[in-house]
């Protein structure tokens, strides 16, 4: 079975409709991560409920919206806001502060890469998954401030929690109708490449790990003013999978094709 890193069940029961296995006790407490992380917060389900309970409604959600909503693949051309999206590939979770707060970390974000040339991306393109703590199903790498002048997309983070939790689960076309802003379209996507840079370079491929899940689209950067093609999402959960040796299929779930190796 593989391992919940991260589970929404806002995003399960606003946006599908649907209803724990178990019944709902709204506990007050607090979630040990030991030795990285320690989450306080609200628990959705009983902590003496059955165990597979939540990778039972994983299950039942990922039959909903592969039935109603016709995911697409993470790697598709001109995604939208609100879309659904299914991704594979290796990732890196951490968490992070506001840029001028103080720890508690409060901002879960799930990095990997893309090479060009694969899926048909005629460049590098980056996936950027950013949702709060209190989904974390496991321990995860405080890595201290968002950066210098992200403020707005770690409030963008958490304002599109708050507005899940009243029951609000439908993103705007535009997220400045969210998080009003007098931002340029072009500050607000050098705010995410910056983001995304730093974590890339701090978690580079070598110390990341399979995961996959569905997620919904916030922004899909993909413009000639930008090297590389940036898409930010906000994950309905995340499972981390043992890697396959010599798997025949893709990750992406594309045929294999040989590739040209250039020196």
């Amino acid at each position: 079975m593989s391992d919940l890193v991260y589970v929404s069940e806002r995003k399960i029961y606003g946006r599908l409709g649907i209803r724990p296995p178990y019944s709902q006790q709204g506990v007050q407490g607090t979630l040990k991560v030991p030795p990285l992380l320690d989450l306080s917060g609200s628990r959705s389900w009983d902590g003496g409920s059955d165990p597979l309970a939540p990778h039972k409604l994983v299950e039942k959600a990922k039959r909903r919206i592969e039935r109603d909503f016709s995911p697409v693949a993470f790697t598709d051309f001109n995604l939208r806001a609100n879309q659904w999206i299914h991704f594979d590939l290796d990732m890196a979770h951490l968490a992070v502060h506001e840029d001028s707060g103080r720890p508690p970390e409060d901002v879960a974000l799930f990095i990997g890469s893309v090479s060009s040339g694969t899926a048909g991306q005629q460049r590098d393109m980056g996936v950027l998954l950013c949702g709060s703590v209190q989904h974390l199903r496991t321990r995860a790498i405080p890595a201290g401030r968002m950066g210098s002048d992200t403020t707005w997309l770690h409030d963008l983070i958490l304002k599109i929690e708050r507005r899940e939790e009243e029951g609000v689960n439908v993103i705007p076309e535009f997220l400045s109708e969210i998080m009003p802003t007098d931002r340029s379209e072009h500050r607000i996507e050098e705010t995410a490449h910056g983001v995304f840079g730093w974590a890339d370079r701090q978690y580079p491929p070598i110390v990341r790990g399979r995961h996959r899940g569905h997620a919904i689209v916030l922004m899909d950067i993909d413009n000639t003013r930008w090297v590389n093609r940036l898409l930010v999402a906000s994950p309905l959960y995340v499972e981390a999978v043992p890697h396959r040796v010599n798997s025949s299929r893709r990750r992406f779930g594309m045929p294999r094709r040989r590739r040209d190796v250039t020196g």
